[in-house]
């Protein structure tokens, strides 16, 4: 006698998925890979560890899959900048730049773990780690070929990727400051864009 799976039965499935996916990129992103458990991943999401392994492997699995989901929401945020800004590719670049800052300073969790968290944890979640930076770097590279005939000649390359860790390093030293100390995050997204357009010798016209 064979099982078929209904339809409702797929989206409870992907529910209790979700339900724990989020549980763990909460507790990632609040208190570190190292300090997070599958039990307490489990415990916090009213789930069991039968259930947990039904979707996931282990942490690593699990932690890979918030990697992903952050880079999705990530991803959406700059689509949505970018189609707002219109067709100049610069605008979309100035806009993309806002959207990430915004993205990683109103999700600080997601933001640990993308930039703090998935650091030295071995080939796998370095790889999702990478694809993730990697797919804005692409983008980066995409718009600097774009305005190449605007712009002074460069590696774009190498400039992309320049671009992409100026935005990063920014934000992380951003996080790790006091709260008191921080400046208001629109004057950080704000110093990221124009030192980023400066950098690839942006004329001052394309600066406002």
């Amino acid at each position: 006698m064979a099982y078929r799976t209904t339809p409702k039965m797929m989206e409870r499935k992907e529910v209790r998925r979700e339900k724990l996916l989020a549980t763990a990129i909460r507790l990632f992103g609040r208190q570190g890979y190292h300090a997070t458990t599958v039990p307490a991943i489990v415990a916090r999401a009213g789930s069991s560890i039968g259930g947990f392994y039904l979707y996931f492997r282990n942490k690593e699995d699990v932690f890979a899959a918030a990697l992903e989901a952050v880079g999705e929401s990530i991803a959406t945020a700059l689509n949505d900048a970018i189609r707002a800004a219109g067709p100049e590719v610069l605008d979309q670049m100035k806009a993309a730049i806002q959207a990430l800052v915004r993205f990683l300073v109103e999700h600080p969790r997601e933001a640990r773990i993308l930039i703090v968290e998935s650091s030295g944890l071995g080939k796998r979640l370095e790889t999702a780690r990478r694809r993730v930076i990697s797919s804005h770097t692409r983008s980066v590279a995409q718009a600097l070929g774009a305005l190449a005939e605007r712009l002074p000649p460069m590696e774009t390359a190498v400039v992309a990727n320049c671009w992409v860790g100026a935005v990063y390093e920014a934000v992380f030293q951003w996080l790790v400051e006091a709260p008191r100390k921080r400046i208001p995050a629109e004057r950080l997204a704000s110093a990221i864009t124009s030192f980023n357009l400066r950098g690839i010798g942006a004329p001052a016209h394309m600066l406002d």
